[in-house]
Order: structure tokens, then sequence, then C-alpha cells
């Protein structure tokens, strides 16, 4: 991309777009986790959910929300879950009021459908609201992805970003775990925290746009949940969950990337007998608990403490 590229997200790319068997099984759950420890260690229950979608997070938050706020640039027309607002974070918090949130939550990386200087904008003007001791929890997508791995050495900025697609072509920006502290320590938000999600099965992997060979993780376990257990579809599952990766970059995130799908092979071989439903649980199991920037998203966690000041190295 260029530096004079148009980046400005068309409101249009979020309507609508598929959720998949892998996200409303794993990738809901994985939510469901971190969110019960984010509001443990933010008592109080008042959340503000940064490009909330369709509420999500009210509804794994249950009784423990007990204040809550979802911006969107569409939001639910139904409020009875909660009380929304249109506002495109491009632009910053925007009119959320005055009153600070015990948990500052944004999931399915949001924070990189922002460009660099609009979320460190957001990173300051969330600190500048929040009280001291809330927590920020922002996902964007991992730079160090399987899926991108043209992106493992390129530098913050336009000559990262790449289009992508959800109902409609949108441009997003990958980070990597040390760039995203930074941001936050600007804005004066102490990281606390990393978590890599979909590490070997994010939404890109197989589908070759951006790097080719990549066997299609996701869609053979999204084959498995559907209760795939014989026939052509089978076997399609089965040799995609095993196939080799294709040459990838010198890059240290390569050798994470190799280990894990021997993890995975091994398992296969080991538990062909197992119903397709139950291995593809147990394929998902094998993800690890890290937060280098090896999955399609990772989640930063902080908090906030001193009155921002200075500017970021990459804003």
């Amino acid at each position: 991309m260029t530096t004079g590229t148009d980046v400005r997200q068309p409101a249009h790319a979020y309507l609508g777009h598929p959720r998949d068997a892998v996200r409303e099984t794993f990738e809901r759950a994985f939510f469901a986790v971190e969110l019960e420890r984010l509001l443990a260690e933010a008592p109080g229950g008042r959340v503000l959910d940064l490009g909330c979608a369709d509420g999500l997070v009210r509804e794994l938050g249950g009784a423990r929300v007990k204040e809550y706020l979802g911006v969107d640039l569409h939001p639910p027309a139904d409020e009875s879950q909660g009380t929304f607002l249109a506002h495109d974070l491009g632009e910053g918090l925007g009119p959320v009021g005055g009153k600070p949130f015990d948990l500052y939550f944004a999931s399915f990386g949001v924070a990189s459908h922002l460009a660099p200087h609009e979320l460190v904008r957001l990173c300051r003007e969330l600190a500048e609201h929040a009280r001291p001791g809330s927590l920020v929890a922002l996902e964007a997508l991992g730079l160090f992805s399987l899926e991108w791995p043209a992106l493992w050495e390129t530098a913050p900025g336009p000559a990262r970003m790449l289009p992508y697609r959800l109902s409609a072509e949108t441009w997003v920006h990958p980070w990597a775990p040390s760039e995203l502290e930074a941001i936050f320590a600007d804005a004066g938000i102490t990281t606390l925290r990393g978590v890599d999600r979909s590490i070997q099965a994010g939404p890109k992997v197989g589908e070759g746009r951006y790097w080719p060979g990549l066997p299609p993780v996701r869609a053979s376990l999204n084959d498995l949940l559907a209760g795939t257990d014989e026939g052509v579809g089978a076997v399609e599952a089965l040799r995609a969950l095993e196939a080799p990766l294709p040459p990838l970059p010198a890059h240290p995130a390569a050798g994470m990337h190799h280990a894990l799908l021997a993890r995975r092979q091994e398992l296969v071989r080991a538990e062909r007998g197992l119903s397709p439903q139950r291995l593809a649980r147990a394929v998902w199991a094998l993800e690890p608990g890290t937060g280098g920037g090896f999955g399609h998203g990772l989640l930063a966690v902080g908090r906030v403490g001193r009155r921002p000041s200075g500017r970021s190295a990459v804003g």
C-alpha cells in the first residue's frame, strides 16, 4: 500500500459478514474465558465494548456486567440487552459520557481496523476517560500470524496495512506485542499481558491470498464440527490437519508455527478414532498459551495509571 491510499473503512463491510463454526464454538469460548478473568481483575462491572457488533461481550458477561455501553459503526437496534452507540472509532472514543468504565474491551481484532495514528489517539482518549486502575483490553491482529509471513519484517505504518475481506474489502494493520506495549505506555497504560488467539486456524489461513500453500486448517475444523466423519470430506479434513507448511521466512515465528504443526500431526495420527467433533476440540486444545503475536488475534491487556503525556514511537 502507498502512503496516499485511502484507508477509511467502508461502513457496509461490517454488515452481516459470516460467522463460522470455529468462531461460534472456539473463539466465542476464548472470549468468555478472557472476559471472566478481566471482570474479576476490574471489579465494578461497568464495561465499554469497543466495536461491539452484536453485543457478544454483554451476552458473555451476564450478571457480572452491571453497566454496559457498546460502540459500533452498526450497533444492534434492539437495546433490551444493553445500551448502544453508533460511532466510528477511527474518529476517537466518541460521546460515551463522562463516567469512567472499569473495563474498556475490544474483541475480534478491532484495534487493527484502525490506522496506527487512530489507534494511538484512541488509547490516549481511553486513558484520559478512565480512572486509575481501569483495565484496557484491546485485540489486534497478530503480526506474526501464519496468515501473513510477508509482513513479519515490515515496520509499522502504511507498508504494513493490507486489504482484508469481510462483507466487503477493508484495510487492517497487524501489530507486534512490543508495539502495542509502546502505544499503551505512551497513553499511560501499563501492559499486564498479551494473549494470542487462533494461532493455527486464523480465518485467512489456507486462502492463499497472503501466503500460498498454507493448509486450510480452519475449513477442516469447520467440517469436523459439522460432523464430517466419512467419505471424501473426512479424508480431506484429516489431510489438511496433517499437511506440511510451505516454506516460511527465516524468522523466529516460523519455528513456533512448525512446532505447533508437529504437535497437531502427532495428535491426529494418535487419535483418528475420535468422533469428528471430539477431534476438532482436541486439535483446538493444542493452541499454546502464548502472547507473542503469533495468532490471528492478539489481546493486549493493560491497567491505566498516570495521565498520558509525550508521543508514541509509532504515532
